[in-house]
């Protein structure tokens, strides 16, 4: 049977007794929380979780939550927690709702928000003033898949620098990486004063990997925070491999494991895109006046400046990512679709013919370094589009496909399971292993993409699982798997030529599907 048991843990910044504080060591724990009221977590595959605790004002529990400090969740029979995460806000309530002396609510994330702690610099072991010695991070060809690139670039950037420190985070070795399967096309990104934790999000849309930063009692005995001689508790960052767990792990009615259940569909916010490239830029000669000591011109030079025009690529385009293989072709589609044919002779996508949505968005993308060429035999104003083989073309799809994913339809399925020995989250499965589900008769297996803890006076503690194949609370479940492009190649500063290069690189391939161990 469930049991969370939520302790306080101590500030990164401890206080001393002098000071009003405890004088323990920095995150050690605090105490036990066991008087709280109301409780609720959320954690989050690869993404920041959240959490909130209610406690009685006047209980002497309630003196322990003081800004700075945080939470560490255990489940009875599990060494590892299930949840921590630092407190972000503290508000007390009196009213007729919560008499005597009130109650405290405490707010809070979980740990992954170290996630977007540091930006992930292009020079992370110089000084700012440095930064541009790289125009991107420099990664190195033999790391091996995802995993190892995430482990550098964290390593780089939270112990690269004294002051940029983050001295109680444990990073593990080499070694840890080495359970995912091999693949270096996330190399291919180039990062420069990103947020991690978007890097992170993209990422995840593609391989199979799972990504946590976690309390821990002696992080030093399996990582290093750059300092030999550290000790005690600490947040350690754990990379691991996602697993498929659908014959192990399987919710239903019939196996007598599932109390409820819950989904929902939701129409896309939009559908068609207009992108919008750099504008015209050109260099003219400017030619100037030199003057003598007297002040009289006695000659002239000539400067390069560059000159920018109103005029600029853009591109239209509907999200089609959704669309089944047969959709528009008479040949293919099947009998009972064949009214389809001309909704989609006429333009339309399947999502928009399914919700009636037609609803365009603007992006202004002037970091796409297409200039406006004007197509001869053409109206005047015609720009040329890039071509397929080009870097330009293929920033030009990742911008598509990454609207088609944040604008797209969304669905999301939350399970209200009856744990079992083999069905408990935290022993048997994980965020991000793949399960089964088996509602109204159809079998699905997804993801899972974040479990809701909660405990109450009335209703003890409870698991949900949300499942789906990518998104935060909603993910496009019920709709096509994801499509989505990592070549996050950008602020490419040379227009590629518009004739084919001798040998065209293949670039139907892009699209890596998620590997399951």
């Amino acid at each position: 049977m469930r049991n969370f048991r939520v302790f306080v843990r101590e500030s990164l910044f401890p206080r001393t007794r002098a000071e009003g504080g405890d004088d323990l060591a920095p995150l050690a724990l605090v105490g036990e929380a066991d008087a709280h009221t109301k409780f609720e977590a959320l954690a989050r595959h690869n993404a920041i979780g959240s959490w909130s605790l209610t406690i009685p004002a006047g209980h002497i529990q309630s003196r322990m939550f003081t800004p700075g400090r945080g939470i560490v969740v255990f489940q009875d029979g599990l060494a590892e927690p299930l949840f921590s995460g630092p407190i972000r806000q503290i508000k007390k309530t009196w009213d007729a709702e919560n008499a005597g002396a009130g109650s405290v609510e405490v707010v809070g994330v979980d740990d992954n928000c170290l996630l977007a702690e540091r930006l992930a610099w292009p020079n992370p072991k110089a000084d700012i003033h440095l930064a541009t010695v790289f125009k991107y991070w420099k990664m190195n060809p033999v790391w091996p898949n995802v995993a190892e690139v995430l482990r550098n670039l964290f390593l780089d950037n939270a112990q690269g620098l004294p002051f940029r420190r983050l001295e109680r985070l444990f990073i593990p070795g080499p070694e840890t990486t080495e359970a995912l399967l091999g693949d270096d096309t996330s190399r291919s990104a180039r990062i420069r004063f990103d947020q991690p934790d978007q890097l992170v999000a993209a990422l995840s849309a593609v391989y199979g990997f799972r990504i946590r930063f976690l309390w821990h009692p002696n992080p030093a005995a399996v990582a290093s925070n750059g300092d030999s001689a550290a000790s005690g508790p600490g947040i350690l960052l754990k990379l691991e491999p996602i697993s498929n767990l659908t014959n192990s792990v399987r919710f239903g009615v019939e196996f007598g494991n599932l109390r409820g259940y819950s989904y929902m569909t939701r129409a896309p916010e939009a559908t068609r895109l207009v992108l919008g490239a750099q504008d015209r830029t050109w260099r003219e000669q400017e030619k100037q006046t030199t003057f003598n000591d007297s002040g009289i011109g006695d000659g002239f030079t000539y400067t390069s400046k560059e000159k920018h025009g109103p005029e600029r690529w853009y591109g239209y385009y509907s999200n089609t990512t959704f669309d089944p293989e047969w959709w528009g072709d008479p040949y293919r589609t099947p009998a009972d679709r064949q009214h389809t044919l001309a909704w989609a002779n006429a333009g339309y996508s399947a999502i928009e013919t399914e919700w009636g949505v037609t609803a365009e968005r603007y992006r202004d993308k002037r970091d796409i370094p297409w200039m406006w060429t004007q197509v001869q035999g053409q109206p005047t104003g015609w720009a040329e589009d890039p071509p397929i083989w080009s870097s330009q073309y293929r920033l030009i799809q990742d911008e598509v496909e990454a609207f088609a994913l944040d604008s797209g339809p969304v669905a999301s399925i939350t399970i209200d399971p009856l744990e079992t020995p083999a069905t408990m989250y935290g022993r048997t499965y994980g965020l991000g292993d793949l399960i089964r589900v088996i509602i109204d008769g159809e079998v699905r297996d997804e993801v899972v993409r974040e479990v809701r803890f909660s405990s109450t006076v009335e209703g003890g503690p409870l698991v949900s699982p949300t499942i789906g194949t990518f998104g935060s609370t909603e993910s496009p479940y019920l709709y096509t798997a994801i499509r989505a492009l990592w070549d996050r190649v950008h602020g490419v500063e040379t227009r590629e030529s518009p004739f084919p290069p001798q040998d065209q690189p293949d670039v139907t391939s892009s699209i890596r599907k998620v590997m399951y161990t």
